[in-house]
């Protein structure tokens, strides 16, 4: 490639962008600050190749997650690129891109577990294999880290790095596992022992066919295959022939996707390769990203000669954020943003002030005749703070879009409740959508704890059977109570049903003011909850979700009234998606993405930095957070207690005696 042949309709790329467009290096590594168009760069390369004559089906963009596939998407169209060509592009994430070749390669298609609660009964069956394992020949080193649902929280969490980081692969090598050896690893013996007895159970002794695959778990098959030389040069659905590979979030590589990467390369020795990063963007350590492969490890694994290119402006904001971004991340930073970002931080100091300012401030955008309300973002620490905002904005009339976490009308507990009040009093004029009807079973299902049977059980799946009531309630709601007192009530375990029961009576019986509350206190959802969901930390969301209920119906004469009221936001909402939506996300949601103004409620030590997460972790995910905005950055930050990367960035939270809500 010599010289620019893609000239873009909308922008004029910059010297550094036109040399990463038209460089004839073969392997190029970007080194990109936040906001300094990294997905708009990767774009004008596959733009360029396509203007020299390459297939569009001869470039391949992998990326770690879908929001960045999207984000590729619109670059792409924002350029200029007809979109027969971008259709025609190979971009995917690269658990898509392992998922592919591997339906290739086994002829089939495994099971997918894809949430704790799915694959909790195999961990726990490797955990107690390895407990009774009377050949065990260090039985006092076999010391869980911890019992119970806490225990296959941690071991999930280990077997996802493990997976990403493929340890065992690398480091281990063919080496027995000792404690002696585990210890070098820097592991627990007992979790090793298991991770290794829960994969042999997994993939049932094969490299391929597994029984299941979990989150993650096709890019480490994959892998693993090509690791132990165990897939075939010129296998069925591996690429070849290909011409172009960009790669974008490069700073989230793990190892998984760096032995794949780096057979893509192998194998199609005329492609050309351009990633991009950036080192401050490391969100999931958890699952081994590492940004030493934006290092040297191109070059030391292949030998390839790599030119690195920087992208150091930003090209989003203003140098007011790229000043705190600085800071922030402790390196050099430049704006040649057209206009500055203003960057304003309130404080609030007592409930229901973050939503106020929330809706106060969306009114506002959208009084303005040149805004779109879908470029106004509220990013959030946690889902469960989405529960009192989307009152706040359904109240107000402002439609929004969630990202990254369900509408808390939609999450399983919430479902539950809505449920159980619409059997209790047979109206079900609260629950009028189908799709809402669906979930509910589905709820009941999950929190119930239990498996469908018929008379017929014997031939059909426990899948089928569920499949078959919630087609059936979803057609007609009046069999709910039908459904739920022969399926839900009959097959739940003693406790489980007297917590429903007493649920019901509640909903049924109950007198004058309290009905949510007393409802709650005795289905004991905790107590429900922790025997289908793994890990505190999903406990506590599904406390603050329930506790968000009960603030939300305060001021409504009954509970039924609340859930009617529920049952009218629903219906406006599906009646708005189609219209101009503010966007309600969850942070790593947001990433790669960018919007005129960001607005990041509940900024409290411990809440945001969260105090159970690695505080680097938290730093990036603030970095990625403010470094979403173009024209308006809005932090609302505790006016007590504010998060401590407001200081770190060198701004400051006003003092205030008391910090008072606009009205809304």
């Amino acid at each position: 490639m010599t010289g620019p042949r893609f000239t873009p309709h909308t922008l004029r790329p910059t010297p550094e962008q036109l040399a990463i467009q038209s460089a004839t290096d073969k392997y190029i590594v970007v080194e990109a600050n936040a906001g300094a168009a990294k997905t708009t760069t990767l774009a004008l390369r596959m733009a360029e190749s396509a203007a020299w004559g390459v297939p569009p089906e001869k470039i391949i963009a992998l990326t770690y997650t879908e929001p960045a596939c999207d984000a590729l998407r619109a670059a792409l169209k924002k350029l200029g690129v007809p979109y027969d060509t971008t259709r025609r592009f190979r971009i995917g994430t690269f658990e898509q891109f392992a998922s592919a070749v591997l339906r290739r390669v086994e002829g089939d298609t495994p099971e997918h577990l894809l949430t704790p609660q799915g694959l909790r009964p195999h961990v726990l069956a490797a955990l107690q294999l390895v407990e009774d394992n009377a050949n065990e020949r260090h039985p006092d080193r076999l010391m869980f880290p911890a019992a119970g649902d806490a225990l296959v929280e941690e071991f999930l969490r280990e077997a996802h790095h493990l997976k990403g980081t493929m340890q065992l692969d690398t480091d281990l090598e063919e080496r027995p596992l000792t404690p002696d050896t585990a210890d070098d690893l820097g592991r627990n013996y007992a979790l090793l022992k298991a991770f290794r007895v829960y994969e042999n159970q997994r993939r049932r002794g094969s490299v391929d066919h597994p029984l299941f695959r979990g989150p993650g778990d096709a890019t480490y098959d994959l892998a693993q295959l090509i690791w132990s030389d165990n897939l075939e040069r010129g296998a069925p659905g591996w690429p070849v022939g290909i011409r172009t590979l960009v790669l974008d979030e490069m700073h989230d590589l793990n190892q998984s996707m760096f032995v794949i990467l780096d057979r893509i390369l192998t194998s199609n020795r005329e492609a050309f390769f351009c990633g991009a990063g950036d080192r401050d963007q490391v969100i999931h350590k958890v699952a081994g990203a590492d940004a030493r492969f934006m290092g040297d490890a191109l070059e030391d694994q292949g030998r390839r000669k790599v030119r690195r290119c920087p992208l150091t402006a930003s090209y989003r904001f203003g140098s007011r954020l790229a000043q705190g971004a600085s800071r922030l991340a402790g390196k050099p930073y430049a704006s040649h943003a057209d206009g500055d970002t203003r960057v304003t931080v309130t404080p609030y100091d007592g409930p229901g002030q973050c939503e106020a300012h929330v809706v106060s401030a969306a009114q506002a955008w959208r009084s303005g005749k040149a805004h779109r309300l879908s470029q106004f973002a509220v990013l959030l620490r946690h889902p469960h703070q989405s529960v009192a905002i989307e009152n706040a904005l359904l109240r107000a009339g402002l439609p929004y879009v969630t990202a990254g976490f369900d509408s808390y009308l939609m999450r399983p507990e919430v479902l539950l409740v809505r449920g159980l009040l619409a059997v209790a009093t047979r109206d079900f004029s609260s629950i009028d959508d189908p799709d809402t009807r669906r979930r509910i079973v589905e709820a009941f299902v999950f929190f119930g704890d239990i498996t469908i049977t018929t008379r017929e059980s014997d031939r059909d799946e426990p899948a089928a059977l569920l499949a078959h009531a919630v087609r059936a309630v979803t057609d007609d709601p009046t069999i709910l109570p039908v459904f739920f007192d022969n399926q839900v009530l009959r097959n739940a375990v003693p406790a489980v049903r007297q917590r429903l029961e007493a649920a019901v009576a509640v909903a049924r019986d109950h007198q004058g003011d309290g009905l949510l509350a007393a409802l709650l206190a005795a289905l004991q959802p905790r107590e429900l909850a922790s025997r289908v969901l793994v890990g505190a930390g999903p406990l506590r969301a599904i406390e603050a979700n329930l506790a968000g209920l009960q603030r939300s119906a305060e001021g409504h004469p009954s509970a039924a009234a609340f859930f009617q009221s529920l049952n009218t936001f629903e219906r406006q909402q599906r009646e708005r998606r189609a219209a101009d939506c503010l966007v309600l996300a969850q942070v790593e949601a947001a990433k790669g993405l960018e919007y005129e103004q960001v607005m990041i409620p509940f900024l409290r030590q411990d809440t945001f930095p969260d105090r159970d997460t690695p505080d680097d972790e938290e730093r990036n995910l603030f970095y990625v957070a403010i470094t979403r905005a173009r024209s308006q950055l809005s932090l609302l930050a505790h006016a007590r207690a504010p998060s401590r990367f407001i200081a770190d960035a060198g701004w400051k939270v006003p003092t205030v005696t008391t910090a008072a809500a606009p009205s809304a």
